[in-house]
């Protein structure tokens, strides 16, 4: 059967006709001729098919693509990863500054050197820490009952925050007594030693409390003065006793200084200790074992009161402590 167009039109019609854009009738003239031209039907099939070139660019194209939408990928996700950490450096930076130079740490009393003076309601402070590299950043105020316990925060010192401070505060009534954290340093008109506090904390009701008796002996520091000792303790019957044994030989030089540090020794133990009655000491001095005891009837001849009433308020027993000399000799 003999075409009716020539094969140069149809060819001309293959792109539009691929591309689904002529009309019915074309579609059907363009049919006709492929279905009896085998060459115009070779052609038509080769332009519907890719070649196998641009599938080779479609396909590196993509590649390229993926390859450089996994760089910008790694880039970003490094560029976050370095922020995150220089952010992280940076405020921990900020954290520490704060901490070190501005909100600093809490300090006890023991940290602080304070003098205290008081006013019916009235409080001033005047003191420095301790430690000449802090500084005091605030000084905080609490009542409780009369009792004003004051706390510190301690910072690196700098010229926004010097060694030395000056305080005052004004409570809600008069003021019976004033503590440094734990530590009581005024009561009732007496400034209130170190070593008054630290053994008044101590006081306990039995000598048969070992671990007790060993915080008072802490307390005291009396290994520093007559070194170890070893204890023994009469709890069985009455009246009831404290024997120590110093380990180290006294020497005749010291003797006389050693045996009136026993003594002060046993009158502070005799006045926080409710129920102890004699302190006695076992010691070796000029290669001879010598004893010395020293009952509560002593201690209280010594006082010039009941030395059971010496420990029964902090104030009685700083006034012991002046007596016997025990806070300019630790």
């Amino acid at each position: 059967m003999k075409n009716k167009l020539p094969c140069e039109l149809i060819r001309d019609l293959f792109p539009s006709y691929i591309d689904g854009l002529t009309s019915e009738v074309t579609n059907r003239l363009v049919q006709a001729h492929i279905d009896e031209c085998p060459d115009c039907k070779g052609i038509l099939e080769a332009m519907r098919e890719p070649s196998v070139e641009a599938s080779v660019e479609a396909e590196a194209f993509n590649g390229r693509k993926e390859i450089d939408f996994l760089k910008k990928t790694r880039t970003k996700t490094k560029k976050l990863l370095i922020g995150t950490m220089i952010a992280f450096v940076i405020l921990t930076a900020v954290l520490v500054d704060l901490k070190t130079y501005w909100i600093g740490d809490r300090v006890y009393g023991e940290a602080v050197s304070c003098d205290v003076r008081v006013q019916g309601d009235h409080l001033i402070l005047n003191g420095a820490a301790m430690d000449e590299k802090q500084g005091i950043a605030s000084v905080n105020y609490e009542e409780e009952n009369g009792t004003v316990i004051v706390t510190f925060r301690a910072v690196r010192k700098s010229l926004f925050c010097k060694n030395e401070f000056q305080s005052e505060y004004t409570a809600s009534g008069v003021i019976s007594q004033v503590c440094i954290g734990n530590r009581i340093v005024w009561a009732d008109g007496v400034s209130i030693s170190d070593i008054t506090s630290s053994v008044y904390e101590t006081k306990h009701a039995y000598i048969g409390d070992m671990p007790a008796n060993g915080r008072t002996v802490t307390a005291l520091n009396m290994v520093q003065c007559l070194g170890n000792f070893k204890n023994e303790l009469q709890t069985g019957t009455e009246p009831y006793g404290w024997t120590i044994y110093p380990e180290n030989e006294i020497e005749a030089s010291q003797l006389g200084a050693k045996e009136n540090a026993m003594k002060t020794y046993a009158y502070i133990l005799l006045s926080v200790i409710d129920n102890l009655s004699e302190v006695s000491y076992e010691y070796t001095a000029g290669g001879k074992i010598r004893t010395l005891t020293v009952t509560a009837a002593d201690a209280s001849e010594f006082a010039g009161q009941d030395i059971k009433a010496c420990g029964q308020d902090i104030v009685s027993l700083q006034k012991l402590i002046e007596k016997t000399g025990m806070i300019f000799t630790q």
